[in-house]
């Protein structure tokens, strides 16, 4: 570390010396450039060249194919695509059934598409363009299917078909989780992204903590929603009702006080997870078998986690 001393110069700016070393080894001379960047309302970069941004540098990954199973292949995509990997090249393909798996992998996230396929490789090059997205539209359009889901969940009771909508609902919530993941780390790791999306680090960390809990939320809600299609008794089904719409109702409210930043709204939220878990309890001893069990379980967890969105208002400064 270097200490240095301000020196005014004129009227409205001062200066600082900069150390002999570091400007040999950065081959900066009398009249070289030097480029400022404001990380933090405490905190001033300086570097020898101006910095691209992670959108301009393009970032290439090959990832060998041969014997790897499907789950393995989509856990190093999703690694490539959350790094900002711009162009990923899967090699060593032997057969066609390996290029459906990557193929099928590739469409659970936004803006890869395959580039090139011949008979032992496959090209997946990443089109997201950063200037078209909004992370607090992103969100919102994340809020709002996970409202479809739980409204369409309780019409699984009647309807089993519906399930395969809430699978797709599912699946969608994924990929909003994948991208928002991605943007948010990109922020965190370079200063002009997040003043592109205007985002301090407390609101990267808030944002990131809400997409986990809302992605797990979509994930409780599909759960749910299986185990209402084998519910039979009328009485059961007026009961389950009055519950996941408590639950419905408390996500609904702990959003709002999201984007509002209503900390009041957000406690009233929080406050009700200890009555809900009486209810649960009370359900569970009336209804003694697994499947009541099962469902009291995603019950609980689903209220915890919308509790969790609560605490981050709460939280927030």
């Amino acid at each position: 570390m270097h200490t240095r001393k301000l020196v005014k110069a004129g009227q409205t700016s001062h200066t600082v010396s900069l150390p002999k070393a570091w400007l040999e080894k950065n081959n900066l001379t009398r009249g070289s450039l030097v480029y400022l960047q404001e990380k933090s309302d405490h905190e001033l970069s300086i570097t020898p060249h101006q910095r691209e941004t992670q959108q301009s540098q393009k970032k290439e990954i090959t990832i060998p194919v041969e014997k790897k199973e499907k789950g393995q292949l989509q856990r190093e995509l999703t690694s490539a695509y959350i790094n900002n990997y711009s162009l990923i090249t899967f090699i060593g393909i032997t057969h066609s059934e390996q290029v459906k798996a990557i193929r099928s992998i590739i469409e659970e996230f936004v803006a890869l598409e395959v580039a090139e396929h011949t008979s032992s490789k496959v090209v997946v090059k990443d089109f997201l363009n950063l200037e078209e997205i909004s992370i607090d539209q992103t969100l919102r359009r994340m809020d709002m299917i996970i409202r479809s889901m739980l409204k369409d969940s309780l019409q699984t009771i009647e309807k089993k078909q519906v399930l395969e909508t809430i699978e797709y609902h599912d699946a969608d919530v994924n990929k909003l989780y994948f991208l928002l993941f991605r943007l948010l780390k990109s922020a965190l790791q370079d200063q002009q992204m997040a003043e592109r999306f205007s985002l301090s680090n407390n609101d990267i960390l808030s944002r990131w903590y809400l997409i986990v809990n809302l992605e797990n939320l979509a994930d409780c809600a599909k759960t749910i929603s299986e185990l209402l299609t084998h519910v039979e008794k009328e009485q059961d089904k007026q009961e389950i009702k009055k519950v996941y719409e408590e639950l419905h109702s408390s996500y609904e409210i702990a959003m709002k006080s999201f984007f509002t930043n209503d900390k009041q709204q957000a406690e009233e939220v929080a406050k009700k997870r200890v009555p809900f878990f009486v209810q649960c309890a009370s359900y569970l001893k009336k209804n003694q078998n697994l499947q009541s069990a099962l469902l009291v379980e995603q019950w609980k967890e689903m209220k915890t986690l919308i509790c969790n969105v609560a605490k981050i208002v709460m939280d927030h400064e």
